[in-house]
């Protein structure tokens, strides 16, 4: 059985999965901007990486969430817009349809599927997860920095045919009859070098190089994984990604004996992209993913009458200077001032 998809993000991930399923003979639409609207209808979608490269001259694209969804079937929405867009998202579907549309969220994040199953039910959300490093260029070509897979939520209707469109379009895709674990397991690698890479405007092998911040980095990911034990969750094997070998590391074994190995793994796992909240801050973007990431840890650490207070202090000052609260120039390039903050509870 065929599925028509409606791709609602147009970024690198929308990008990448809309044209491969494309290109593998499935019905895509993308819901794109006024202005990747012209961009695409001018250059198509280009897409490159080790699979070699793909491109569509003419995608179906449209401006208009109603007119879509009023105007043909649509089986399946996968959304792939940052989580701050989440809520706005849920608002347009509810008043473009008046059935509730069956989600396939490949967000970062662990908390959008609850708000897209309190909007739409349950039976009508299918978790997912992206482990690939993609790019997207300023002309909107995609670039596979790490070919790695896609993470699907078992259980649903739909998600063995989804399965299967995912395998033939080229991706390894690997079905998870614990979506939370997934989710979870996938934050645990967001939060690597994230934050701190924003926070202080350098990469993340300066992270691991510099003594402080690599503890703090290493005590971020164990009060998430003190989280998950709390909410009774394990560590999932994620497509070609270490998400259980770095827990394994984490809880196991002295730091100095797989300091080194992460470094690299990290260091070379984006490719030559940025990490995602450090891009963000980059392009003065008036809204970042951090509450999505730290500042969720912190908030499902507090409600299980745990503490997560590095997650927490990343979260506010990132957050504080995404806004404008306190001047970028307070932190960076200042790794030490930032370890100082953290180390003291000072945020």
């Amino acid at each position: 059985m065929a599925f028509s998809y409606l791709i609602l993000g147009s970024g690198a991930i929308g990008r990448l999965v809309g044209v491969r399923l494309s290109a593998a003979g499935e019905d895509i639409t993308f819901l794109v901007k006024d202005k990747a609207a012209e961009q695409i209808k001018a250059n198509g979608i280009q897409l490159t990486g080790s699979m070699g490269n793909t491109s569509l001259a003419r995608p179906t694209i449209t401006t208009s969430l109603n007119d879509v969804l009023t105007s043909q079937k649509i089986d399946v929405v996968i959304l792939a817009v940052k989580s701050f867009h989440t809520p706005t998202i849920i608002k347009l579907l509810q008043s473009a349809s008046k059935t509730s549309p069956t989600v396939l969220c490949l967000q970062n994040g662990v908390d959008n599927e609850d708000l897209l199953s309190d909007a739409f039910g349950i039976e009508n959300v299918i978790p997912g997860t992206v482990t690939s490093a993609v790019s997207i260029s300023k002309i909107g070509a995609v670039n596979v920095d790490r070919e790695r897979g896609i993470g699907i939520a078992a259980g649903h209707p739909y998600s063995l045919e989804i399965w299967k469109a995912l395998n033939a379009a080229g991706f390894h895709t690997l079905l998870y009859p614990n979506a939370k674990a997934m989710k979870w397991s996938k934050l645990i690698t967001n939060i690597l070098a994230n934050a701190t890479a924003a926070i202080c405007d350098i990469k993340p092998n300066e992270i691991f190089e510099h003594d402080r911040l690599f503890r703090l980095e290493i005590t971020a990911i164990e009060e998430t994984l003190t989280v998950m034990k709390g909410m009774q969750l394990p560590i999932v094997r994620l497509p070609r990604t270490p998400s259980h070998w770095l827990a394994f590391a984490i809880k196991r074994l002295p730091p100095w004996s797989y300091r080194s190995t992460l470094t690299n793994r990290v260091s070379k796992g984006r490719g030559a992209k940025y990490p995602s909240l450090h891009a963000d801050l980059l392009a003065n973007r008036e809204h970042s993913e951090i509450s999505y990431l730290n500042g969720t840890v912190h908030r499902h650490a507090k409600a299980l009458g745990l503490a997560a207070p590095v997650n927490n202090g990343l979260a506010n000052i990132l957050s504080e200077i995404v806004t404008g609260k306190i001047p970028w120039g307070e932190y960076r390039h200042k790794p030490d001032r930032l370890a100082d903050s953290l180390l003291s509870g000072d945020f």
